[in-house]
């Protein structure tokens, strides 16, 4: 998989505290959230990337729900409903990853088509360079 995609590296800031991922890589399937997995299966095919699942956002927002689940100690697992409140005030930064000596390397990456919906529904804002 990791030939199909560019690296890509996020940062995600929730409640004070700034957590980083990269793409993930690797065979068989990532192992995301049940609430972002049953997200991205629900997406129409014209937010499906072909690399759905893959991206460092994904993991974050996995992650981040995973802890999520933790720290309620119910033993249930988050649905996205649930869990908007949780993201309130999150923003996130996505950067290419690129060889040595790139001039890309460390610039802004554009989040996937699949991702900014999920980041959408969880009212998680993406921060952009400026101009």
């Amino acid at each position: 998989m990791s030939d199909l995609i560019p690296g890509t590296a996020a940062s995600l800031l929730i409640h004070g505290t700034i957590t980083s991922h990269t793409n993930l890589t690797g065979d068989g399937e990532p192992d995301l959230h049940p609430a972002v997995r049953e997200f991205f299966d629900g997406l129409p095919p014209a937010l499906r990337e072909p690399f759905i699942g893959y991206c460092a956002e994904s993991a974050l927002v996995s992650d981040e729900l995973f802890g999520f689940d933790r720290q309620r100690g119910d033993g249930r697992t988050a649905t996205l409903d649930e869990a908007v409140p949780h993201f309130a005030g999150a923003a996130v930064v996505a950067r290419k990853i690129r060889p040595h000596g790139d001039p890309e390397h460390g610039t802004e990456a554009e989040v996937c088509r699949s991702c900014s919906a999920l980041l959408d529904r969880l009212g998680i804002t993406i921060l952009h360079d400026q101009a």
